[in-house]
C-alpha cells in the first residue's frame, strides 16, 4: 500500500478489502459509473480518489491473468 496515504485512508482501504473481492469490485464499478458510494461519504474528493486508485491497483493483481503465478495457497485470491 502507498505509504503516503493518510492513516484514515489506509484504514478504510484495509476495511474495504476485508469485505472481499465481490464488494470491492462492486464499489469500483459504482465509482466508475459515477454513483454515490455510501462507504466513502466521510471522505473528501481527493481521499476518495486515493482510495479508488489504491483499490484499483490492488484488484489489478487478481486480474492480470499471469499463469506463472501459483495461487494454490492464496485462499483469498480473486479471479
Amino acid at each position: 500500500m502507498n505509504p503516503k496515504l493518510s492513516k484514515k485512508v489506509s484504514s478504510k482501504i484495509e476495511a474495504l478489502c476485508a469485505q472481499g473481492c465481490t464488494q470491492v469490485n462492486q464499489l469500483l464499478e459504482n465509482a466508475e459509473n459515477g454513483k454515490n458510494i455510501a462507504e466513502l461519504a466521510e471522505f473528501n474528493h481527493e481521499e476518495i480518489r486515493q482510495i479508488i486508485d489504491e483499490l484499483t491497483q490492488i484488484m489489478s493483481i487478481y486480474s492480470t491473468g499471469n499463469d506463472d503465478t501459483d495461487n494454490s495457497d492464496a485462499g483469498s485470491g480473486c479471479k
